[in-house]
């Protein structure tokens, strides 16, 4: 697949998945400094700035459930949110002026690491316009059994679907049944290590829960086209400027009309996995 016709299938479907795009050094670099930024945690399972942790099981220590902002944990995940040949995919979806709006890494730990429920991006991280696509780089081979990410195609074409509950509260889940949802049709995102996709804000996508004795770790890299301004955090203008990778930067600001349902009030701050802790209807399994 040529890079022209990986943005023509991204465009249609609104993801795309590429192998082969980081070479066998970098995945080899990647899973080590994972390794070694997740051997810092102290076992204790109490959440610090840079993790989050599933709940205890069975006496077990808490597995880690997120590395927060890993390209601020380790300059290699800062290098590699610059990276030619995702910058050059980028450049063709948002434009050339590039912005990491954010990154985390999202762990689901063996035989048991929790399920993420289907949502939207857009309705987490809603922009003065639409030109965001989240970057996803798997650490591990990713398969149905061990959590692989799921998208349902097409469904960037919209619309947003209601994050909120009955109560004006932001859960960000959406009720599948309630949105007439078929969900036959999601596709996972499979592929060996080093395997990295590209989806847009309204793709819905969810992930079950690690059902295998192997892990499955995810980088995600969020960008914005440099002219799109986050409506939903302060912008501390030095560290945002920081933030920019390709292209020159502007306080000009491009604004489209988009529908935005801001993700507030939430009952459980911005963590995803606590905010959907509270959804009352569940699509994915609790439990392995």
């Amino acid at each position: 697949m040529t890079m022209d016709d990986a943005v023509a299938f991204y465009r249609a479907h609104g993801y795309v998945v590429v192998p082969d795009l980081l070479d066998a050094a970098e995945i080899a670099e990647l899973r080590a400094v994972t390794d070694r930024v997740a051997a810092t945690a102290d076992g204790s399972g109490t959440e610090t700035p840079v993790f989050d942790f599933d709940e205890a099981v069975g006496g077990a220590p808490p597995a880690i459930q997120r590395i927060k902002k890993p390209h601020r944990v380790d300059p290699f995940y800062a290098a590699l949110s610059h990276h030619p040949k995702i910058l050059a995919m980028l450049a063709k979806i948002i434009g050339p002026d590039i912005r990491l709006s954010h990154s985390k890494i999202n762990m689901k730990a063996a035989n048991g690491g929790a399920a993420l429920e289907w949502h939207q991006d857009w309705a987490f991280a809603p922009h003065t316009n639409m030109d965001t696509c989240v970057v996803s780089l798997m650490i591990d081979e990713a398969r149905p059994t061990n959590g692989a990410m799921q998208v349902l195609p097409e469904s960037q074409l919209g619309p947003l679907l209601e994050h909120h509950d009955a109560d004006g509260y932001f859960e960000g889940a959406i009720d599948v049944a309630a949105a007439g949802l078929d969900m036959g049709d999601a596709v996972s995102l499979e592929g060996p290590a080093g395997t990295v996709a590209f989806h847009h804000p309204l793709t819905i996508h969810g992930s079950g829960v690690n059902r295998s004795g192997d892990p499955r770790r995810i980088l995600f890299l969020e960008y914005a086209a440099a002219d799109a301004f986050p409506l939903f955090y302060h912008v501390d203008w030095p560290e945002y400027e920081s933030r920019m990778v390709a292209g020159a930067s502007s306080s000009a600001v491009r604004i489209e009309p988009h529908v935005i349902k801001l993700p507030f009030p939430s009952r459980a701050g911005s963590s995803i996995y606590k905010i959907q802790a509270n959804a009352k209807a569940k699509f994915f399994a609790t439990t392995a």
